[in-house]
């Protein structure tokens, strides 16, 4: 019921991307690839990932040239894995 209501609330993109890492926390995925993941175009992928990092739920390192990005492991997402599970 209340996945239902997150729905209702926010985007379903965002939601798509979010429970990616959630469901992998550990993994590192290059924006390519959550695009692919999540079947969302990379330019609204990449936009999406910009605020995520923003809001400090995603992180993103450097390896070489490419960015790789992952869950961050903090109270926020913490919090939110509770709400989503």
């Amino acid at each position: 019921m209340l996945m239902s209501l997150l729905k209702g609330i926010i985007d379903d993109k965002i939601l798509k991307i979010i429970q990616l890492f959630m469901t992998h926390p550990n993994e590192l995925y290059h924006i390519n690839k959550v695009a692919e993941e999540t079947v969302i175009p990379v330019s609204t992928t990449f936009r999406i990932m910009k605020k995520l990092v923003k809001l400090g739920i995603i992180q993103y390192r450097t390896i070489s040239k490419f960015k790789v990005y992952h869950l961050a492991n903090n109270d926020k997402t913490k919090k939110l894995k509770k709400i989503i599970g």
